[in-house]
């Protein structure tokens, strides 16, 4: 395998912070019930607190497919940064969505937005409103279509390699300063956020075949048949540029992947907040998606108790239940009051449930959609295994013993127990103070949902599965700057053997075998 096919990661590293530095909720929820994953372990905090926690990596390289796939199990990046939040400890569950053009139920607001838009671009021009015949429904695709075919207006678009100008670092400062009050800005953190990546730099630069693809599409009538429909040719980071009267007004940060398209952030010019330019670039993207071979539109993060992000659902489409590696109807989750106060949620059989889900084969699948109504046996089971009197705090001997048992391989895992580690006191407030000693940002949880559980991990050791890791995963050695393939797990050192089962644990064996990892 090339080396610019790797996954180039540092060791899994795990993050805490007080919820007051959480950039969804800023520790000022209404409901204190929504601080916590689950209901039970309200009921039974007892004065104790929750945080804000993270895990992921630093990533110096990747290909988009493999992004692709961890896009799928919950994972986004900020720059080369690649994280998920711990569903079970954060103070706010952020869901993976996706959706696609087809799942939009478009709103009066929605229908409002593009009406309004279509008003602004076109009210110099000689355009004249194209009349609707009949009863026809509003077709927010057509509409879109048509405002990118008319070249007389003074607003355009244009689709380029995401990379810093100058242009674009003036509209990011005002935008973080007037709509953010944010005044902490420089060119590098603008770079670092919005312009870097971690994709080879042929990948982040494109073609021109591709860069004339994606400016062309936007102007061209939809395919109804899916297999008609324009193979994408672009994959990898961009930028799409809005214009009006030959001014930068906004910028569209997006990640081409293989299964769709997907949304970074977006920044507009506070002068044209009355064109609802962040409601419209969905709508815009959704409308270039329809007319391409890729299914799905993945917009981050879902927070059901947070209006900056539960928006989202006015989008349509499902949530990762990240234990199972598969998607669920948001309407049938919001009917279903299961991510009411934004609780976790996975399914399962609720007379089955004895553990956490074995997760790792399920890695290996192509993230399905599970329709729920036809598998009615299956239930949430979040609160049978996460919760305070779940299957996971009813097992703390078998899961310390578990614990015990791979340290004899040499891993260096502690035990920690399961239900204080879901909480914090005013001891560990004060601690957030000092700088946290890096050597236990290494250390993750005993128990994580989405990551792959410590049972399977003791059986890929039992069974010597990890041996298949040899040969396959590269290990980056600091000290003696040199690239070697890990030659046999079992007789490794502990360090070593320790992260390799750490990446595991958070990319699955399918994709660790890709990576080069720095120790």
């Amino acid at each position: 395998m090339d080396i610019g096919e790797r996954l180039i990661l540092t060791p899994p590293m795990y993050f805490t912070e007080p919820c007051d530095k959480c950039g969804y909720c800023k520790g000022t929820k209404d409901d204190p019930d929504n601080y916590y994953s689950l209901q039970s372990l309200y009921e039974n905090a007892k004065g104790r607190s929750v945080q804000n926690c993270t895990v992921g990596f630093q990533c110096e390289n990747m290909t988009i497919s493999i992004y692709d796939s961890l896009c799928n199990m919950g994972y986004r990046r900020s720059g080369h940064f690649v994280y998920k939040p711990d569903l079970l400890r954060s103070c706010c569950r952020l869901f993976t969505i996706r959706t696609t053009p087809d799942h939009v139920k478009l709103t009066k607001e929605y229908k409002s937005c593009v009406k309004k838009f279509k008003h602004f671009v076109q009210a110099n021009t000689s355009v004249k409103p194209t009349a609707k015949k009949g009863n026809a429904p509003f077709d927010y695709i057509e509409e879109l279509t048509q405002i990118s075919n008319d070249s007389s207006n003074d607003f355009y678009t244009r689709y380029e390699p995401a990379v810093y100008t100058d242009e674009k670092y003036e509209l990011y400062v005002k935008y973080q300063e007037i709509i953010h009050n944010d005044h902490n800005n420089n060119k590098r953190s603008f770079e670092r956020f919005l312009c870097d990546s971690p994709f080879p730099e042929h990948i982040k630069m494109g073609t021109e075949d591709e860069w004339i693809q994606l400016n062309e599409l936007g102007g061209k009538a939809v395919n109804s048949t899916n297999a008609m429909r324009e193979p994408l040719k672009r994959l990898g980071p961009a930028h799409e540029c809005y214009y009006y009267k030959d001014q930068l007004i906004a910028i569209a940060v997006t990640d081409f992947l293989p299964s769709g398209m997907s949304s970074v952030y977006f920044i507009w010019d506070p002068d044209f907040k009355k064109w609802s330019l962040g409601k419209l670039s969905v709508l815009r993207e959704l409308t270039l998606l329809s007319k391409t071979d890729k299914p799905y539109y993945y917009l981050g993060y879902y927070v059901e108790d947070c209006h900056k992000m539960n928006y989202k659902a006015a989008y349509g489409g499902e949530l990762l239940d990240v234990c199972n590696s598969q998607y669920v109807s948001l309407d049938y989750l919001k009917k279903n009051d299961i991510i009411d106060h934004g609780h976790l949620f996975t399914f399962g059989k609720a007379n089955a449930v004895e553990d956490e889900i074995d997760l790792d084969e399920k890695l290996d699948m192509r993230f399905p959609t599970l329709n729920v109504a036809e598998a009615p046996e299956l239930t949430n089971v979040a609160e049978n295994i996460y919760g305070y009197k779940g299957s996971v705090a009813k097992n703390q001997e078998p899961l310390e013993e578990i614990i015990e048992t791979i340290r004899r391989y040499g891993i260096n895992y502690n035990y920690n127990d399961y239900i204080e580690s879901l909480y914090v006191g005013d001891d560990t407030k004060v601690s957030h103070k000092k700088r946290p000693d890096p050597a236990t940002l290494t250390i993750l949880p005993t128990v994580v949902p989405g990551l792959v559980p410590v049972h399977e991990i003791l059986d890929m050791l039992e069974t010597e599965r990890l041996s298949e890791l040899d040969t396959k995963l590269l290990i980056f050695d600091t000290e003696l700057q040199q690239i070697r393939p890990l030659f046999d797990f079992y007789n490794e050192s502990d360090e070593v053997k320790t992260t390799v089962c750490n990446v595991v644990r958070l990319l699955g064996m399918r994709l660790a075998k890709r990576a080069l990892v720095i120790v």
